[in-house]
C-alpha cells in the first residue's frame, strides 16, 4: 500500500521471489505510466493497481493476503478517512495475518523542539496536485493510538520499534547539523530511555483469527 517508486517492493520481490507481490498507488501518479516503471513491475513480477484509497475499496477479495505493509502513508491521509483506509486493509487480510505499519512520530525529539520553538509540525493541508485527497504530514499519530484503533478493528500488537533514521537526509554531508543528528542516533542505540524520542515507529499487527 502506497508502494511509490517501489524501493520497498521490489526488494522483497527480490528476495522472495516465490511470494506474488501486489502494489497499490494512487492513480494520479505521473510515473505509473512511464516505461521504465511499467518495466519494472514486470522484470519483478510485480502487480500494480491504481487506486484512490480514501474514496475506493481495494479492488480485492476478502482475506486475499498473508501480509500488508503500510509504510509512510498514514501521515498523508485525511484523519476523516482514516476508519475507512484501515478497514479495508483488515478486510483483505486473512485471520493470523500480518499488517506492518511505519510511520513518522508525533513525539519524536525533533517535534517537540519544533514545538518549544513555536514551529508546527505539520504541513498545511493543501492537495498535492499529483494526487487528489493526499496531502503533506497533515497528521501524525502515536503508537498508543495506533494500538487502539487497531485493537478496534480486531488486531493484536505483535512488536513495535521507534527510532531515528534522519541523519542521512538533515543538512549537507559533513554538516554540524548532520553530525549532531548522527550523534543522537548513536546515543539512541545505547540508551533505551531516548528511542521514546525517536522519529519514526514501526509497528507489527497480527490479525485475530476471531
Amino acid at each position: 500500500m502506497g508502494s511509490g517508486y517501489g524501493f520497498l517492493l521490489f526488494p522483497m520481490a527480490l528476495l522472495l521471489p516465490s511470494v506474488r507481490w501486489f502494489a497499490v498507488d494512487h492513480p494520479g501518479r505521473s510515473y505509473e505510466r512511464r516505461v521504465e516503471f511499467v518495466a519494472a513491475f514486470r522484470d519483478y513480477r510485480c502487480e500494480f493497481a491504481g487506486v484512490d484509497i480514501i474514496r475506493e475499496p481495494l479492488p480485492f477479495a476478502d482475506a486475499r493476503f498473508m501480509l500488508v505493509t503500510f509504510s509512510e502513508v498514514l501521515e498523508h491521509l485525511p484523519p476523516e478517512r482514516l476508519n475507512f483506509v484501515l478497514s479495508e486493509l483488515a478486510r483483505v487480510l486473512r485471520p493470523g495475518g500480518i499488517l506492518l505499519i511505519s510511520s513518522p512520530s508525533q513525539t519524536s525529539l525533533e517535534n517537540r523542539v519544533r514545538l518549544f520553538r513555536g514551529k508546527s509540525i505539520l504541513a498545511m493541508p493543501d492537495e498535492m496536485i499529483s494526487a487528489k485527497g493526499i496531502f503533506g504530514h497533515i497528521r501524525l499519530y502515536t503508537t498508543s493510538e495506533m494500538e487502539s484503533v487497531m485493537s478496534k478493528l480486531g488486531f493484536t500488537l505483535e512488536r513495535c520499534m521507534i527510532e531515528s533514521n534522519n541523519s542521512g537526509y538533515r543538512g549537507t554531508p559533513g554538516s554540524l547539523r548532520r553530525r549532531m543528528y548522527r550523534f543522537f542516533e548513536l546515543l539512541e542505540e545505547r540508551l533505551e530511555t531516548l528511542r521514546l524520542l525517536g522519529d519514526t515507529w514501526y509497528m507489527a499487527f497480527r490479525k485475530n483469527a476471531a
